[in-house]
């Protein structure tokens, strides 16, 4: 029978193998708990509140990675890739407010407003081509 730890720990090493994106994040995340339960044991806030921010400033560090990973991963598929089709949507929406209200001691001008902004990319891939040499002299 199979461990709930030894599980956890192929399926850990199946997801590196397949996407490395997930390894930065399975790191960080492994890191971080396991910093944390110790300082947590301490019962120190101050180191506690410390580690949070710490923390939090590398899940941001982890996120840019992994986007930079990503973009590289989609860089080179579309390197090896012999059709490749990219469709970008683009959605602006925005909406405002103008508001007066008045009395006979004084009146109220209000304004207000909201706007997003809303990118799409779909990349669809067929077929495979080696990358050899009289390609990348090309």
């Amino acid at each position: 029978m199979v461990k709930k730890t030894d599980m956890w720990e192929i399926t850990k090493n199946v997801m590196r193998a397949t996407n490395p994106l997930t390894a930065i994040i399975f790191d960080v995340v492994e890191n971080s708990v396991s910093k944390s339960n110790k300082i947590v044991e301490k019962g120190d806030i101050n180191e506690m509140e410390a580690e949070a921010t710490r923390q939090e400033i590398s899940t941001k560090i982890a996120a840019l990675q992994a986007k930079v990973a990503q973009e590289l991963a989609i860089a080179n598929r579309i390197d090896t890739a012999e059709v490749v089709t990219i469709e970008e949507y683009y959605d602006v929406m925005g909406e405002g407010g103008l508001g007066l209200k008045g009395n006979k001691d004084s009146v109220t001008l209000g304004i207000n407003g909201s706007g997003r902004n809303v990118t799409k990319r779909i990349y669809k891939f067929k077929g495979f081509r080696d990358k050899n040499l009289k390609d990348i002299k090309k």
